[in-house]
């Protein structure tokens, strides 16, 4: 009998030990706050990790403390400046700083930690579709999606942190992930945007081709002048070629030594000169020398060499002249005296 009462004891004391962990104890983990709810009324806020105690009749709440995330429900559709509609899809990351100002501003009465946080998600739905509708409708289609993409997430963020700072919410950061036409209207606009690029690139094309029949018709002009320069570099330097011979062939038929001498065509030409107009002159070295017949007679036998070399072609010429002919004075002498 005193075992059996000895064991209803012990049961006893176990019981009221669970009744009291279950009612008196609860534990904070690492990633939460909690609010210890008395009547309804929040009495204590819990940051620190680990077991703490309650009144049996007190209620505990937790609130997420970490980085969270809010992704619309549905793509929304907003009106730009221009009252354009477009379909925006966005998300947000946020996270609770304060739990008490939390608590007080979505506190539907229910007092557990999913409708807390149901009701929060609402808040922040309904302070991110103002501020999209607002930021968004400040601006143009192209603005939104190319121009300032980057610089409207940021004002859409700071509109959110004026609004989620009222009940305890930090907004991290916000992020536009699609931006589109309605279905309805997507295909109108994109054959709208798709003949205007058709249009753009047939103007570059034409651009192009007219640039292109410039740069043709300019070096064109620049090769013919660089042609005609070189045409006229070549005269030039095979008139001096010809005139320097012919002054040689000059001094040769004298016998007198010569210069030749190239010279700007607005220079000077002395008496003593010859100026062939091609930039050179030829003139006697020295003007008193003595004649030197051996050298005009060289001269004169080398022009009728060849001019034998090219009256007498193989034997296919036939040439009538008397036999004391000036044309044949070297096949009777070698020293080309006439007979």
């Amino acid at each position: 009998m005193a075992q059996n009462s000895r064991f209803i004891a012990i049961g006893a004391v176990l019981f009221a030990l669970f009744v009291f962990v279950q009612t008196c104890l609860f534990v904070v983990r690492e990633t939460e706050n909690a609010l210890v709810i008395v009547l309804g009324k929040p009495q204590n806020v819990v940051t620190d990790a680990g077991i703490n105690v309650k009144l049996p009749w007190a209620n505990v709440v937790k609130i997420d403390k970490r980085n969270l995330e809010y992704d619309l429900v549905r793509a929304m559709e907003v009106t730009d400046v221009n009252q354009e509609r477009l379909t925006v899809d966005a998300f947000a990351r946020y996270r609770i700083v304060d739990s008490l100002l939390y608590y007080q501003s979505f506190n539907s009465g229910v007092g557990d930690s999913r409708s807390l946080r149901n009701n929060g998600q609402a808040g922040i739905e309904r302070i991110m579709q103002n501020s999209l509708r607002q930021t968004l409708g400040e601006v143009s289609i192209e603005d939104i999606v190319t121009k300032l993409r980057a610089e409207l997430m940021l004002r859409i963020a700071e509109r959110m942190e004026d609004e989620a700072r009222k009940f305890g919410v930090e907004i991290i950061d916000v992020k536009i992930r699609r931006a589109d036409y309605p279905a309805d209207i997507a295909e109108t606009v994109y054959s709208q945007m798709s003949s205007a690029r058709t249009e753009e690139a047939e103007l570059i094309r034409s651009e192009g081709k007219r640039e292109n029949t410039r740069i043709q018709a300019e070096a064109n002009r620049k090769r013919e002048e660089i042609l005609a320069d070189a045409n006229r570099q070549s005269l030039e330097i095979q008139g001096q070629a010809d005139a320097t011979r012919n002054c040689i062939f000059a001094g040769a038929y004298d016998g007198l030594p010569v210069v030749v001498e190239r010279t700007e065509a607005a220079e000077a030409v002395g008496d003593e000169a010859v100026d062939y107009g091609v930039g050179v002159t030829c003139r006697f070295s020295d003007a008193n020398a003595a004649r030197d017949p051996q050298r005009a007679e060289f001269f004169a036998f080398s022009r009728s060499l060849r001019a034998y070399e090219a009256a007498l072609q193989n034997g296919e010429t036939t040439i009538l002249l008397s036999p004391d002919s000036e044309f044949f004075r070297y096949f009777n002498d070698l020293q080309g005296t006439r007979q």
